[in-house]
């Protein structure tokens, strides 16, 4: 018999580590990498600190986002990043500024309309 898992709980703990429970959380909640277009699951991804653990970011599931690995370091070592809209729901932008919305529909482009110049 499992325990229902309320995917809402906030459950923080005070390691960078991420405990099994949230992990558990996050891969419910997320089911594939949250990257845009990504289709990895996420039993087969790492977990990430949306804000780095070191800048304060608990670890929470609340701050977790999964993400595969390639995605992961992208995150890490290049210029794209995430917002968290809700849970499950992301913004991303990319290096050339493009944005895409990421949740469990999938990956839709965030179209911005510019003023005409005066």
């Amino acid at each position: 018999m499992r325990p229902v898992i309320d995917l809402a709980d906030h459950l923080p703990v005070g390691s960078y580590e991420i405990p099994d429970r949230h992990r558990t959380r996050v891969i419910l909640r997320d089911h594939t990498c949250r990257f845009p277009h990504c289709t990895r699951p996420a039993t087969r991804c790492d977990l990430d600190h949306t804000r780095p653990h070191g800048e304060g970011g608990p670890t929470c599931p609340c701050n977790e986002v999964a993400l595969c690995r390639r995605h992961h370091r992208a995150k890490t070592h290049s210029t794209w990043r995430y917002d968290i809209v809700m849970p499950g729901s992301y913004v991303w932008t990319s290096p050339t500024g493009h944005r895409f919305r990421v949740d469990h529909r999938g990956t839709h482009p965030i179209r911005t309309t510019h003023p005409p110049d005066e």
